[in-house]
């Protein structure tokens, strides 16, 4: 059984439309209008013109979700109990007034009209959860050739705000999120996320490899001195599990390998590995683990986890656990591995 305890998945699934959607040209712009009709409880706020088409954006004036929408009048919230008058978020009507599609995204919270609209030739909505975590963030994607449709969805968001959007060579992009934890598998607060970079190829998202070359991050002697600094921090606090128990608590963690697996978590150990092999540096990657971990680590072989026994073990473990990474072929590529 792989050691992930979870992943989250890209996720673009297309139909079989002839449609061009990369011409430019041929698709539409969406126009939008913000009104104010209220009946009970229920506000239409938002009306967008694409195409042939019209869509609408409601909102339940009670619902908790409400918040998500930060006052757009292009963002759809439905009640969110059980007995409501009524469950709508987005109406979609044809050029004959027609109703051709209702609450386009099931089981969300909010669905938003994200600014990639009017630089793609997509209408793209996007859903949102309440929390930080982006886990709920994901672009729902439209077309209306040769009538409206669904044509995927893409997800989860590395960067919401960001958006769809479009580098010097005219390559339609969106930056995804991946998530993993670290091989010991410890709690979900420390889980690691890194992103990549997708590239609409043949009516398809694939990685945006040559891109995300381009992208990446020269360091600073700056940079380089902050990533020391980390690396300094994390060796005090290991050696303090080593020798400098402050009292008979602490004196208790150092038997358990947890809580100073914990500690150098949430100080960035595992998450500044995982940002530099993302960036392509790799070998800063391991230059900071050196730098972080020290060689008296080894003095607690009997209490670390089998698969941290010792720092070559820890290496080991870590060097085959990044080769799990979904997109671990792009990543060797951005280190040059062979």
């Amino acid at each position: 059984m792989k050691n992930i305890i979870f992943t989250l998945f890209l996720f673009f699934s297309l139909n079989s439309h002839s449609e061009n959607l990369l011409n430019q040209n041929s698709a539409p712009i969406p126009e939008c209008s913000s009104v104010l009709e209220v009946k009970k409880n229920i506000a239409l706020t938002g009306i967008c013109h694409y195409g042939d088409y019209q869509i609408e954006f409601f909102k339940h004036l009670k619902a908790a979700t409400l918040h998500l929408c930060n006052d757009s009048p292009y963002c759809g919230v439905q009640a969110d109990w059980k007995g409501a008058d009524s469950y709508i978020d987005t109406v979609v009507k044809d050029s004959n007034g027609n109703i051709v599609a209702t609450n386009l995204v099931k089981n969300i919270d909010a669905i938003l009209l994200n600014s990639s609209s009017f630089r793609i030739p997509y209408l793209v909505l996007q859903s949102k959860r309440p929390g930080s975590s982006g886990s709920g963030n994901y672009f729902h994607v439209y077309s209306v050739f040769p009538e409206f449709h669904k044509v995927g969805k893409i997800g989860p968001l590395w960067d919401p705000i960001k958006g769809i959007y479009v580098n010097e060579r005219n390559n339609i992009l969106v930056d995804v999120r991946f998530k993993n934890l670290p091989p010991d598998i410890p709690s979900l607060a420390n889980g690691i996320s890194y992103p990549i970079t997708m590239k609409l190829v043949d009516r398809n998202f694939e990685p945006a490899l040559e891109h995300m070359r381009g992208e990446l991050k020269v360091f600073s002697q700056d940079d380089l001195k902050n990533i020391k600094n980390k690396a300094k921090k994390i060796n005090t606090t290991v050696k303090k599990f080593i020798f400098n128990p402050d009292n008979a608590l602490e004196d208790f963690k150092l038997d358990d390998p947890g809580f100073m697996l914990n500690e150098i978590y949430q100080l960035g150990f595992m998450s500044t590995i995982v940002y530099l092999v993302r960036e392509g540096r790799i070998d800063l990657a391991w230059d900071f683990f050196d730098l972080a971990i020290p060689y008296e680590y080894d003095a607690r072989q009997d209490f670390n986890l089998p698969m941290y026994k010792n720092k070559k073990v820890m290496k080991r473990s870590i060097n085959d656990w990044l080769t799990t990474l979904e997109h671990w072929d792009l990543l060797k590529e951005l280190n040059n591995l062979t």
